[in-house]
């Protein structure tokens, strides 16, 4: 039996208070601890601080299950990924029988809510640290022990309510990650305010709101509650999808996409566009957590939040990578009679749709280094008039000839320009001059002893010049 998606879920699921039974007796377990066997109010505080931090990438693995459609317009969340093309993409991908369909679509919602999650926790750990060691409470077992009963009960809350109940395919992806997000986000303030309180009073006051955000968190989860709910909820999303008009029979030209060059671009794309905004956060993350973690921090809580920095660092750089490759790596153009369809083979749907006469403006993008280096083409065209008006691109394709032969598309000429070699050694000198400057203010005197900080926290600028120069070259 295929499993349910959007549109023809079961409605039938367990109770709310059943289904919310795990998470709550899970987060009495620790409270228990306190009142019977004698832990900290401090150590409390943590716990669930912890705990919720964890819940960030738990809600990016339920983000790739929702069958729901993302809404095109995102104003009014706190994470929004409206400008990646994979969002639009159509069909999802069965990685296992006992599993739901996986969509592909849904990936930047998984991957923005896991690089939140390291936001926040930088300005969970600032009210934190007034109050507890998070180093002291993590050496402690039963504190480790206490955040693991919280996690397992989240984990199973949803195998048991949201898989297993079928509740996945009726879900939008930016509400799933707009829970935890303004959860983490009310809460994060509402420490800065019971710390001064003191932890006795922090303890009362964040286990009370803890379980008010828990239970409605779970309401919003299942389109149910008042108005808090519907705040932690986000803006509703009534986006659907019309189908796509595919003419039956053998499509008399099918070209695929150059797979090896779409992860070249996309390599390219992410280390030369958000790459450099990529290093500046991920030293933030570790700088800060640094910080509020210990007073006086050991080699060993440097090295630690180091390597967790550069783990983030890589994981967004990879997310781009992947991002961009589902969305266009298993691209193929198909034309039936007038009619040009691309068809993705990973998901196996139709992703647009077009006649053939209706493109104009089309020509090589010269703009990609990957396309010069690979011998490779990709041709972008508008098609549609008014609102309906778009892009379409073609490619990164390996003959394209063939393409604007077989879908008559109005290019004069696939040849790429020549590159101006007078902006490719603007763009090495401004790296080369750069790079020396930053080496010798931070190596050297010269420079205060914080230099290599400001280096970190600028290398987006730093990025900027020659990226410039980079592109008049192929321009």
């Amino acid at each position: 039996m295929a499993p349910p998606r959007y549109g023809d879920a079961s409605p039938s699921s367990p109770r709310a208070g059943i289904g919310f039974l795990p998470v709550l007796s899970a987060n009495l377990l620790p409270l228990v601890g306190v009142l019977w066997f004698g832990w900290n109010p401090e150590t409390l505080l943590a716990v669930y601080a912890l705990e919720l931090l964890l819940l960030f990438p738990l809600s990016g693995v339920k983000a790739l299950f929702a069958g729901r459609p993302p809404t095109s317009s995102r104003e009014g969340g706190v994470l929004s990924r409206s400008e990646s093309d994979l969002v639009d993409k159509r069909g999802s991908v069965t990685i296992h029988d006992r599993l739901p369909p996986v969509y592909p679509r849904n990936v930047p919602f998984a991957t923005a809510v896991v690089g939140g999650g390291a936001w926040v926790g930088v300005f969970l750990l600032a009210p934190l640290s007034e109050v507890v060691s998070v180093l002291d409470v993590l050496a402690r077992p039963e504190a480790v022990v206490s955040v693991a009963a919280l996690v397992v009960g989240q984990v199973g809350e949803t195998a048991a309510a949201f898989l297993r109940g079928d509740r996945y395919a009726e879900r939008s992806p930016y509400a799933l990650v707009e829970i935890p997000a303004r959860q983490a986000m009310f809460l994060a303030c509402f420490l800065f305010v019971v710390v001064l309180g003191g932890a006795t009073v922090a303890l009362a006051a964040f286990v009370l709101v803890k379980l008010l955000f828990e239970w409605s968190g779970f309401r919003a989860d299942r389109g149910g509650g008042g108005r808090l709910t519907g705040w932690l909820a986000g803006p509703d999303s009534e986006a659907t999808r019309e189908a796509l008009d595919v003419p039956d029979g053998r499509p008399a030209a099918e070209i695929d996409v150059d797979r090896r060059a779409v992860v070249a671009a996309a390599v390219w794309r992410a280390v030369t566009t958000t790459g450099p905004f990529y290093v500046t956060m991920a030293a933030m993350v570790w700088i800060g957590g640094t910080a509020f973690v210990a007073e006086e921090a050991s080699l060993a809580v440097w090295v630690g939040f180091g390597l967790f920095g550069l783990a983030l660092f890589g994981f967004m750089l990879a997310g781009d990578v992947v991002e961009d490759t589902l969305a266009s790596g298993w691209l193929t153009y198909r034309r039936f009679g007038g009619r040009l369809v691309a068809h993705d083979r990973l998901t196996g749907e139709p992703q647009w749709a077009a006649a053939v006469g209706d493109f104009r403006d089309a020509g090589v993008v010269a703009t990609r280094p990957t396309d010069r280096y690979l011998g490779t083409r990709t041709i972008a065209a508008t098609v549609g008039r008014g609102d309906d008006e778009t892009e379409r691109a073609f490619g990164p394709v390996a003959d394209a000839e063939r393409v604007v032969e077989a879908f008559d598309l109005p290019v004069e000429s696939t040849t790429l320009p020549p590159l101006d070699r007078r902006f490719v050694w603007a763009a090495v000198a401004s790296v080369v001059l750069t790079a020396v400057g930053v080496v010798t203010v931070v190596v050297t005197p010269l420079g205060p002893s914080t230099s290599w900080l400001l280096a970190l926290f600028l290398f987006p600028i730093f990025a900027i010049v020659p990226k410039g120069f980079w592109t008049l070259a192929h321009s």
